[in-house]
């Protein structure tokens, strides 16, 4: 296939080839391009396609390409370009006698008109004998030279490629001026900007003959771009105020109307209508052929949905104003409350689902925090894939244009709404009351009306690790409590604190057996208790030494666990603690352990653990890991927050690192991993190596070493060492191995913590693989040896994944569970015996209500540590006997 150069505008890098794609895909022009070789910092990349005819096409609307360039050759200097070019002497052929222009400039610096001319004479070989012609040439040829980005102020001298080529076709960047929000009669105060709204365009593969629909339309920006391409299209929101124009900066012109009319597009948006989402009257069934949105979230203004507070009077629609009733007042505005980001998503992904035609769009911005930003966080939905995913970065946050397409139909066996004619109540039971279970019983609230759920935690504390295991100095991460106590509340739920489903069939307790024997279905959410060992001698202690202890006993340590509590960290024998593996729990143990605790204690951080640390003599923490600095798993967060800790200096083998980082196939790897990128400018920017005066003088160190793995803990004495046998690496960053050498290194240290992975224990009566540590299911389905499904038993959480991600990544995980149930049941496959007195029946001969903390209690405990905790300056006390819990609980 003939061979052209793209030539993209440098900007909005990571939109580029997505863009590309969904041009090749509108237009209906195959290309081929080698992925390997696209940069974000160049904007030129080589694609294959069937004609010049093809390319003009190709990139005709194209918002984030310049143009298109026939290519004649490139290389990194005039003579290797040359040399390329002669190659191909049949292409002049054709330009040998008509009119010509040449075109020429330079990325990355600035040519004088001398130098131009200059570059323009040394293609004289060409011998072209048109005559010049500046205006409408037949032939317009392209030389483009790229020079190398630098850090600093100065210009690279020489470039480090040369492009040349015949101008085939041209991209439609003058529509951003066009469409200049600043130009438009009407402007709200959450207008989208002209380049990103025709972007999202091109990405819903808007044109002729498509309906395209936007369910938070604001000013309508994207009804204007991709009516512009020939979509008719139509709009909603809650608040009408800016479809009418009594909101914004312009007002007085007839809202966003007006817009349509100075544009022209008017004939093809059909429509803007004002009502919630949540309680659309679109007809049942797909649609539209694309959705393209930018849902409000709390950067700008938090979404609204329809419906009251607790405690307001719901009466007061009805009530009689001026003789009419409220809710038929022209000035009536319906009551609302916050519409959660999550929540929003997830049910954005499924009105996608159903709304849209097979091959149909959803093109939506979702926000993300970038320090924490993780791939496996992206909603997913069964009927939808995803197709892009592009970062436009802010400062501590970025946000993702995510494009998803519909793949198969929606059959009725996949929706997610409420069977219709099965009036009697289903009951399930939730075992584990953390992030997983909660957002689980959420999820299935808010898609059923006739579940009741039974959450059964054995602690008398709800929340999981959201209380005993995100570090005390992340409270903002502990917002999530608030939905859960919205869960707790409502009437369908009921919390079974201090019982636990042991997996023993006996008459004082539950097990999975019983619990399905009266429930409709069982969703098991307990996480993962335990962690792994790292397996090498002396890993348990010698008499007066710790040895080696579990990370996640540690944080259960200064998090208040109760089973955690007899704890005996050594933070006096030595002044140095060597923590094993390159994670956030890592991190975490590290902040905590090097942060003065005058700041601690003013977190929810138990008053025994700062009492603990303020005796603690440890100065310096050394991070291992067994393979180098790309492939550590912690983040860039985590790490920022390192560097902000007082008096503690970063250090690191900065030789290795800067290699690592700039091998060539180290660049290529950190240019397609953006997060990791920044993570490595923020780790070189403030670590130091071990021989530094910044370090050998620091009174606190953090030092993070690469390429060595435990061997074992040698004991001398009092003293306790940890020995690493130093490691290379093979293979490329993205699947690197450890390789063991021959040299091994002692630290000594007055304990070690190995943080290198949680691990999940099984239940009786429930399927287990004993290798992944997890309970093997299908999309939250547990099945069984011979991969059957086992009817009425689901996962989520850990247990069905596996220890990793963050809270909305457990969020999304619970998410699809719930979702699973809700399509069983739909289709009649669970729920056909069990009755509300029949589980009461179980759980009276279980005695359960003799030690059960009700969600009453749990509030009641957790009103004594606010109490407690304001006494001391902080948001809580935990208590920390489970014996103490239940004695304030009964006013004991």
């Amino acid at each position: 296939m003939p061979q052209f150069i793209v030539y993209f505008a440098q900007y909005h890098e990571d939109f580029r080839l997505a863009e590309l794609e969904a041009l090749s895909k509108l237009e209906n022009v195959a290309i081929e391009y080698d992925a390997s070789t696209y940069s974000l910092e160049s904007p030129f990349l080589i694609v294959n396609i069937n004609s010049a005819e093809e390319a003009t096409k190709l990139v005709r609307r194209g918002i984030l390409v310049r143009n298109i360039i026939e290519y004649w050759g490139h290389g990194s200097t005039y003579e290797e370009l040359f040399a390329r070019v002669k190659e191909n002497p049949e292409k002049w052929a054709d330009f040998k006698t008509c009119s010509f222009k040449f075109n020429v400039e330079a990325f990355g610096r600035t040519l004088t008109q001398k130098e131009k001319v200059a570059i323009i004479n040394t293609f004289k070989f060409l011998a072209f004998e048109g005559p010049i012609r500046m205006k409408n040439p037949d032939a317009e040829f392209i030389v483009r030279e790229e020079y190398p980005v630098t850090n600093n102020a100065s210009q690279a001298e020489t470039p480090a490629m040369i492009w040349f080529g015949r101008l085939v076709g041209q991209g439609s960047r003058e529509l951003i001026d066009k469409f200049d929000v600043k130009k438009r009669r009407y402007l709200g105060n959450t207008t989208m900007d002209a380049e990103l709204s025709l972007v999202m365009a091109n990405q819903a593969l808007a044109r002729p003959g498509t309906l395209v629909y936007d369910p938070f339309v604001g000013t309508g920006s994207f009804l204007l771009t991709c009516s512009h391409f020939g979509a008719c299209s139509m709009g909603s929101d809650i608040d009408g105020r800016q479809i009418r124009g009594t909101a914004g900066f312009r007002l007085g012109v007839d809202g966003i109307s007006a817009n349509f009319e100075q544009y022209g597009v008017g004939d093809r948006v059909l429509d803007t209508a004002v009502f919630d989402i949540c309680r659309n009257p679109w007809r049942s069934g797909p649609m539209f052929d694309a959705i393209v949105t930018d849902p409000p979230y709390g950067v700008r203004a938090g979404a609204k949905r329809l419906g009251r507070k607790d405690g307001t009077n719901p009466d007061i629609s009805f009530k009689i104003v001026e003789g009419v009733e409220n809710y038929k007042r022209e000035d009536y505005y319906p009551p609302t409350i916050p519409y959660e980001m999550s929540d929003l998503v997830s049910d954005l992904l499924e009105f996608a689902a159903e709304k849209l035609v097979v091959g149909g769009r959803l093109v939506y911005w979702l926000p993300t925090v970038a320090d924490e930003y993780d791939p496996k966080d992206i909603p997913e939905h069964p009927a939808l894939k995803l197709v892009a995913n592009s970062e436009q970065p802010f400062r501590s946050w970025s946000r993702r244009l995510i494009t998803m397409e519909k793949i198969a139909p929606l059959e009725s066996s996949h929706k997610l709404s409420t069977p219709e004619h099965n009036p009697a109540h289903k009951n399930f039971p939730v075992v584990g009351g953390g992030a997983a279970g909660f957002y689980t019983a959420a999820r299935l609230l808010a898609k059923t009306t006739d579940v009741n759920i039974d959450i059964f935690e054995k602690l008398p504390a709800p929340h999981g690790l959201v209380r005993y295991g995100v570090a005390p100095d992340h409270p903002e991460v502990k917002n999530c409590m608030s939905k859960f106590d919205e869960v707790a509340n409502n009437a369908r739920v009921r919390y079974f604190g201090n019982v636990a489903i042991d997996g023993h069939d006996k008459p004082s307790g539950l097990s999975v057996n019983m619990l399905r024997s009266v429930y409709d279905g069982v969703v098991l959410s307990y996480g993962a208790s335990e962690d792994r060992r790292l397996n090498i001698p002396g890993e348990d202690g010698h008499e007066n030494n710790v040895g080696v202890i579990s990370a996640r006993r540690f944080v259960a340590w200064y998090n208040g666990l109760p089973e955690a509590q007899d704890l005996e960290p050594d933070l006096t024998s030595h002044d140095r603690v060597v923590i094993i593996g390159h994670g956030n729990v890592a991190l975490d143990c590290a902040r905590i352990l090097l942060t003065p605790p005058h700041v601690l204690e003013k977190t929810d951080i138990t008053s025994n653990a700062t009492d603990k640390l303020k005796q603690s003599k440890i100065r310096h923490v050394e991070m291992v890991g067994r393979r180098g600095p790309l492939q550590v798993s912690f983040t860039t967060k985590e790490l920022r927050e390192m560097t902000k800790i007082e008096n503690v200096q970063i250090v690191s083998d900065v030789e290795l690192v800067n290699s690592e980082c700039e091998s060539s196939e180290g660049r290529d790897y950190l240019s397609q991993m953006r997060p990791l990128k920044r993570m490595m400018d923020l780790l070189r920017k403030h670590a130091v190596s071990p021989t530094d005066p910044r370090a050998t003088q620091a009174s606190k160190t953090f030092t993070l070493k690469f390429l060595m793995s435990p061997q074992e803990v040698v004991y001398d004495g009092d003293m306790q060492k940890l020995r690493f046998q130093a490691n290379g690496l093979e293979g490329s960053p993205a699947d690197a191995r450890a390789v063991a050498k021959d040299a091994t290194v002692d630290i000594p240290c007055a304990m070690a913590l190995r943080s290198i992975g949680y691990a999940s224990t099984p239940l009786d009566g429930v399927p287990f693989d004993a290798k992944r540590r997890l309970v093997p299911n299908i999309a939250g389905r547990v099945i069984d040896n011979e991969n059957n499904v086992v009817e009425g038993l689901y996962v989520s959480g850990w247990i069905k994944r596996g220890p990793v991600g963050v809270i909305a990544t457990t969020m999304q995980d619970a998410y699809r569970t719930a979702d699973a149930i809700v399509m069983d049941l739909a289709n009649n496959a669970i729920g056909h015996s069990a009755s509300q007195a029949k589980v009461n029946q179980m759980l009276a001969q279980a005695n359960i209500d003799q030690n059960r903390v009700s969600n009453e209690g749990w509030k009641r405990l957790e009103q004594f540590e606010f109490a407690a905790g304001e006494a001391r300056g902080k948001p809580r006390e935990k208590v920390t006997s489970v014996q103490k819990m239940l004695d304030i609980i009964r006013d004991k």
